[in-house]
């Protein structure tokens, strides 16, 4: 396959303790339940392969909030603490404060350096992340978070990263002022030969042979995935290409050859900018989004996402040994980790007798009408404020119009628990007041926050999804959705399963500690004792 063979070396797990990282490379891949790890152990050649025979794995590791999204994983894995209290609500989400839709990290101060797109930043939020905890204790030590997805780059670099980096939608990775005033050199270079319309004609096929696909996930063409390609007549099968017509630019996010193109960038900032050279340990973040607009078109149990694990397996070779070459792999801990799971195909969950679902939205439209039209008779207009399934309350204007806060309340209720597949509608103090041995509540509290959280909570039932009518997601407070793989791994490391229940939170204290650095006592995760004593 033309990869150079890492040596192996295994020592005593006892010299992890002995000495500092110079470089820590976490990965977080976007969506990626540990199945999709475990299923094609087998098949694994690459960097995967490394990655787990070196590791020690968490094998049972869960994002312990509610609402299991992108945004919300990757600030939990960036800083330790639950999203809710930090007023991290979700990607987007409508802000009571300044009664707005927002983006989780849109900074209206900020602009793209040097390039098209949306400026981003983490200047929302007030709390300090591990790239705080680094800087604070050692300024030279240098940090760089590269991703797909905006979100993704920043939520990762928290506050004082070097440089955090994601991809515009238009042939580019890019960053804003608020992390720089000008693009380095090496990046404008990266970018001018990315050269993505070159891909306009390339065709997704299978790595392997049609019959191992076919061992390891199902039949290529099933009902529920989504059909981008080619789609007249509906045929969601390989080889899969870009729409003639679409600008490659705006979907090459949808493809794997996206992380081939991510992880270059990622090893430019290792080379360009010296990382783990010298005794000042750094961190380098790396978020494959792709996976996540993938697993969203074809489900996890595909084999097209079977294909695109194998594809990153070896990109994550080439990855692994170019830093063998230039900081010697003795030097590096490897961290693998998802921000969310999620849901199977509701279709092929019930082909194995499953009860699932999909939202149909006729009927999630209807009864939004009828929220809005008996509110609207009884007490006024301008009452409430839909942010999808969830409702927040003008008090003001309720005070005004002298209505009924609790009768109002009741309305949405009423209508929101007729939908099929919403299972419970309940309000912060009723998550408060809820069981706490229920992870439905025990998560759904780590999503409150005082001003920000929404009036009026709506909870799925297990294994119904909002999207409709292919594809699938995530967001529940289900284990199928908060259950991630988390690995760390090392040259000097032997495999080593470890059953413990370990949160998400607790990645960047263990981080931290690893590299000698002190923990503030208002971060809600604690470092691993299993990993730090071995």
């Amino acid at each position: 396959m033309g990869f150079i063979l890492v040596p192996i070396f295994i020592f005593s797990c006892n010299s992890l303790t002995n000495q500092k990282p110079k470089l820590v490379v976490v990965m977080v891949v976007d969506q990626m339940r540990p199945d999709l790890l475990s299923r094609y152990d087998s098949l694994f050649t690459g960097g995967f392969r490394w990655l787990i025979d070196h590791s020690t794995w968490f094998t049972n590791t869960h994002h312990e909030h509610g609402y299991t999204a992108t945004g919300p994983g990757h600030f939990v894995i960036g800083s330790g603490q639950y999203p809710g209290p930090n007023g991290m609500m979700g990607n987007g989400f409508y802000d009571p404060i300044i009664k707005k839709h927002v983006n989780c990290v849109e900074d209206p101060n900020a602009t793209v350096v040097d390039n098209k797109g949306s400026a981003r930043s983490y200047s929302r939020y007030t709390n300090t992340t591990l790239t705080h905890w680094i800087k604070s204790f050692n300024s030279e030590s240098k940090i760089y978070s590269v991703a797909g997805k905006d979100r993704s780059a920043v939520l990762l670099g928290g506050q004082k990263p070097n440089l955090a980096l994601y991809y515009n939608y238009n042939g580019a990775f890019v960053t804003s002022d608020y992390y720089t005033d000008e693009n380095p050199k090496w990046l404008n270079d990266f970018n001018s030969t990315m050269n993505i319309p070159s891909y306009k004609d390339s065709l997704w096929n299978r790595s392997l042979d049609e019959q191992t696909y076919l061992k390891y996930s199902r039949p290529d063409y099933y009902v529920g995935e989504v059909d981008e390609y080619l789609n007249d007549p509906y045929s969601p099968t390989f080889p899969i290409g870009i729409e003639p017509g679409e600008e490659p630019k705006s979907f090459f996010m949808g493809r794997p050859w996206f992380e081939r193109e991510l992880l270059k960038l990622a090893e430019k900032v290792v080379l360009e900018e010296n990382l783990g050279k010298d005794n000042h340990s750094d961190i380098l973040y790396v978020g494959f989004s792709a996976m996540d607009w993938m697993i969203h078109d074809y489900g996890p149990y595909s084999q097209e996402i079977m294909d695109a694990m194998i594809k990153l397996d070896r990109y994550l070779m080439h990855f692994i040994n170019t830093l063998s070459h230039e900081i010697g792999l003795e030097n590096i801990q490897f961290v693998l980790t998802a921000d969310h799971g999620g849901l199977p195909l509701p279709e092929w969950l019930k082909e194995q007798g499953v009860d699932a679902g999909r939202f149909d939205p006729e009927q999630t439209n209807e009864a939004k009408e009828w929220i809005e039209d008996e509110i609207s008779e009884k007490y006024g207009k301008d009452l409430i404020v839909r942010d999808g399934y969830n409702y927040f309350l003008n008090d003001e204007m309720i005070k005004k119009e002298e209505a009924n806060r609790d009768s109002i309340i009741s309305i949405i209720k009423d209508y929101l628990v007729r939908i099929d597949g919403i299972r419970l509608v309940l309000t912060p103090d009723e998550v408060k007041n809820g069981d706490k041995n229920n992870p439905i509540y025990s998560r759904y509290m780590n999503m409150l926050h005082p001003t920000m959280s929404p009036d009026i909570i709506a909870i799925p039932e297990e294994n119904w999804i909002y999207r409709h009518p292919y594809g699938t997601s995530h967001g529940s407070p289900y284990d199928y959705d908060t259950h991630v793989p988390l690995l760390f791994s090392h040259v000097n490391n032997a495999r080593k399963d470890m059953p413990q229940k370990v949160e998400t939170v607790d990645i960047a204290p263990t981080i931290a500690k690893l590299i000698g650095v002190s923990v503030p006592e208002d971060v809600d995760g604690s470092p691993i004792s299993s990993m730090l004593n071995q």
